[in-house]
């Protein structure tokens, strides 16, 4: 056994000798193989680094396994509705009801809200979490101070994340000590310090009040729905039949509430095509599924979208599969030059076992010197891809347990995998054929060489392809008239200092100055709906309710954006019309997706809460625009007058002249009157266009990283094709010379070079076209708005590959073209 295992290391060690050898004598060769092993397996680690990043998301927490979030999911009039917005009620209701439920925790949200421990010393906070008394027990976020299990027990109780403790009590020891909001004059007290939130965390918070603090946790409205709940159940509980009770319960306690309130029963609202239920999604799916839409953004992460994940895991399993036909490609090509090598080693006794051991030790060995590199380059990029690509990846991930036998796997699996035929094809050459210069004849290895080259184009083809259309889609998206002007406007956030009875007051002191062109008063600002409410239409079946994306305007709002009417007999509310209190507007998706037939002849009813309607007539019909993402379809929207003696103050919507110079003129001056009128309260705004822009963040970085994939994936390939390149031109070096003694011109040569990789690159073009069709169409699908087949891009993507292919061929074939017959006959 001792010597069997003494002979079978040193015949690895004479393996790791010869490999060494053979690689210092062939630096060219190997320099392209392992810089496109080295680049194709960074490009691939960096996905990876991505993926692992989004994919981690929640992970920490030690009960991850049982926690769900409540959400609905419903159909009115045609309308869907997916969102994880829930009614206060719920989540204690289905706790007493559902046995499966061991806990439960409501979430809400506020922003913009004055902190202060010194009343000297405020700050504007804009992520404050109100959660129940089961929030430790259910999630691991790591309280540092105080008791997880009584810290958000009583109203008024808050807690203080890390980061913000030396802000407001800079002598440290908050807990114990009061800190105020707004003007209000009750005060918080702090009962603990948590830690800030993990950055793979989808919930996001500075502060972690008591939910009992606020009135809206008491309320018992089923429909009222604008808060989050999360669910603890049982290990051995079947989420689905969780939902199933779920639902029992619903019915049961909104069965009685639409007889009273809409006059119908659950089955003649199912029976008019409408459905309303309660579902639950699980902790680890909330960050990567964007088709659950948030109550609001204020206490939750941006999320990511699954789809992209796949999407960037096949460019990286295509760049692999490229940079690995690259060894392979150049290693069957030179396995001419090494016939002679092979069969004088077969003559001394090698067997063919042993050369494939020896062929392979080489492959394993570069790509082992390959993947060193590509975490060196990892290593020193990692900064300019997180700012190139707005992501924040770390180290941690790439020096973590689990990646280090991942690299040595994936080494060993591309070194096997890249040199296995290559192995196979050296070691099968016939000692006496290869020895008399014939191992041409029986080792004829071109066309597996021509099929991969073709194999690597087609998959550039595809990915540039796939990259161009991405990048017209988030062209599109941001260029699409969305049916008013989004530029130069300036929308004022956290205006309520001002109250109703100051508001008329300061819009007409901004309307003074010269840069200023309107303003308006709105509940929300277009690209930020934030109600869709259920209504009836008098002329309609009184069985159904129709939902509406709702805004509460004043009389500037349709100039101040610029809006237009669908039809000459439309109006707006006017101060001329005294009943204009009682009148509104809708869109026109509204007429079309409820077929409302003469919708200036309709009436909108508003429930109150004592089963009775305001009435509301429609006096216009707006033409359709894009209150919110291109991404998704314009909803049917409806536009009242807000009343005058609200609470809800809402947004103010300023729009400037064009031009830099009157929009920093027009901000100084509206800073300056809201300090006058406030009192110096934090002058908060926003650019609309920006916040448009934001809307396709995630479009972007994906364009952005398939972009420079789609470039590294070329590289690659175009490094292969020059390895190819020089050596087909080194091995016909005696035909070039004998070709140009007979007359062979130089562009002759070229063509004579080239033709086959410019057949090889039709080919692939052939290939990559249907398969980048059906990916692209599955993947602009997914907007309702898309830029459709674009025959353009294709046509371009193609002839791009073409061209730097070409060049590349042609580049290092000049130089074999031009060199001297003399010379080149000569060459052995």
């Amino acid at each position: 056994m001792y010597f069997f295992l003494k002979l079978t290391l040193t015949m690895w060690k004479n393996h790791i000798k010869i490999t060494l050898r053979n690689i210092s004598r062939n630096k060219s060769f190997n320099f392209i193989n392992i810089a496109g092993l080295a680049i194709g397996l960074a490009s691939s680690i960096f996905i990876i680094l991505y993926i692992i990043d989004q994919v981690k998301f929640d992970r920490f927490h030690e009960k991850g396994d049982n926690i769900y979030r409540l959400y609905i999911e419903g159909k009115m009039s045609g309308e869907e509705l997916k969102g994880a917005w829930n009614s206060p009620v719920f989540g204690p209701t289905f706790y007493e009801e559902v046995p499966e439920i061991i806990n439960v925790c409501r979430f809400d949200f506020r922003s913009n809200l004055l902190m202060y421990s010194d009343p000297s010393d405020k700050h504007l906070e804009n992520h404050i979490m109100y959660a129940d008394s089961g929030f430790f027990e259910i999630f691991s976020f790591r309280l540092i101070e105080g008791d997880p299990a009584t810290c958000l027990d009583e109203p008024n109780s808050i807690l203080i994340s890390e980061k913000k403790v030396p802000i407001y009590f800079p002598e440290g020891d908050p807990v114990g000590k009061a800190i105020s909001m707004n003007n209000d004059s009750t005060l918080y007290t702090v009962t603990g310090v948590v830690e800030n939130a993990p950055e793979n965390s989808h919930i996001f918070y500075d502060f972690i009040a008591s939910y009992s603090t606020l009135t809206s946790s008491r309320r018992g409205n089923w429909f009222n729905n604008h808060m989050v709940t999360y669910f603890l159940i049982r290990d051995e509980a079947d989420p689905t039949l969780v939902e199933d009770k779920i639902n029992v319960s619903l019915l049961e306690h909104i069965r009685p509430l639409l007889i009273e309130f809409l006059g119908i029963t659950v089955e003649e609202f199912e029976a008019s095509g409408n459905k309303y239920g309660l579902f639950l999604q699980h902790l680890y799916d909330i960050h990567l599924d964007p088709t659950v839409d948030m109550p609001n953004e204020i206490g939750f992460r941006p999320l990511g979208n699954r789809g992209y994940l796949y999407i960037f895991g096949v460019i990286a399993f295509f760049i692999l599969v490229i940079a690995s036909i690259n060894f392979m490609n150049m290693s069957t090509a030179r396995s001419l030059t090494r016939a002679k090598e092979v069969s004088l080693r077969k003559v001394v006794g090698s067997s063919r076992k042993e050369l494939v051991h020896q062929f392979l030790a080489e492959s394993v060995v570069l790509s082992f010197v390959a993947m060193i590199i590509a975490i060196l380059i990892v290593v020193v990029l990692l900064p300019n891809f997180n700012q190139i690509t707005g992501i924040e990846l770390g180290l941690k991930d790439l020096f973590s347990w689990y990646m280090f036998p991942a690299f040595i796997v994936l080494s060993i699996f591309l070194g096997l995998l890249s040199g296995l035929y290559p192995a196979s094809v050296l070691a099968s050459f016939k000692p006496l054929q290869a020895l008399k210069g014939k191992a041409t004849a029986s080792n004829g290895t071109g066309r597996l060489r021509s099929i991969l080259v073709i194999v690597q184009f087609t998959i550039s083809v595809v990915i540039m392809v796939g990259t161009m259309v991405i990048f017209w889609q988030f062209r599109y998206m941001l260029n699409k008239d969305i049916g008013f002007n989004k530029d130069n406007m300036i929308i004022m956030d956290r205006v309520y200092p001002l109250g109703n009875d100051r508001l008329e007051t300061f819009k007409a002191e901004l309307m003074k100055h010269n840069s200023i062109e309107s303003v308006s008063n709105s509940t929300a600002f277009l690209g930020s709906p934030n109600n869709n409410n259920g209504y009836k239409i008098r002329e309609k079946d009184d069985t159904e309710t129709f939902l509406f994306n709702t805004y509460w305007v004043d009389y500037d709002f349709m100039d101040c954006y610029g809006l237009e009417f669908a039809n000459p007999e439309s109006r707006y509310m006017s101060k001329d019309f005294g009943a204009d209190s009682s009148v509104s507007v809708i869109n026109e998706a509204a007429v079309r997706k409820y077929m409302i037939e003469d919708p200036l002849n309709s009436t909108i009813l508003w429930p109150n809460d004592d089963n009775t309607y305001h009435e509301l007539k429609v006096i216009g019909v707006l033409k359709d625009f894009h209150y919110s993402s291109v991404k998704n379809d314009i909803a049917p929207l409806v536009a009242f007058l807000k009343p005058n003696d609200w609470n809800w103050v809402g947004y103010l919507n300023v729009r400037v002249k064009p031009g830099s110079e009157h929009r920093r003129l027009a901000l100084d001056y509206m800073e300056e009157t809201w300090n006058d009128f406030t009192d110096k309260q934090p002058f908060q705004y926003i650019f609309l266009d920006e916040h448009y822009d934001s809307f396709y963040a995630e479009e972007k970085r994906t364009g952005i990283i398939t972009f420079i994939f789609s470039i590294l994936s070329v590289f690659i390939a175009c490094l292969g094709l020059f390895g190819m390149t020089l050596y087909n031109t080194q091995r016909r070096t005696r035909e070039i010379g004998i070709r140009k003694v007979m007359g062979a011109t130089e562009n002759k040569i070229l063509v004579l070079v080239s033709k086959s990789i410019l057949f090889s690159l039709v080919f692939s073009i052939l290939i990559a076209w249907p398969l980048a069709w059906y990916m692209t169409h599955n993947w602009l699908n997914g907007f309702p708005y898309n830029i459709g087949f674009q025959p353009a891009l294709f046509l371009l993507s193609a002839l791009l590959a073409m061209v730097i292919a070409l060049v590349t061929v042609i580049l290092t074939a000049m130089r074999s073209a031009r060199t001297n017959p003399a010379l080149a006959l000569h060459y052995e």
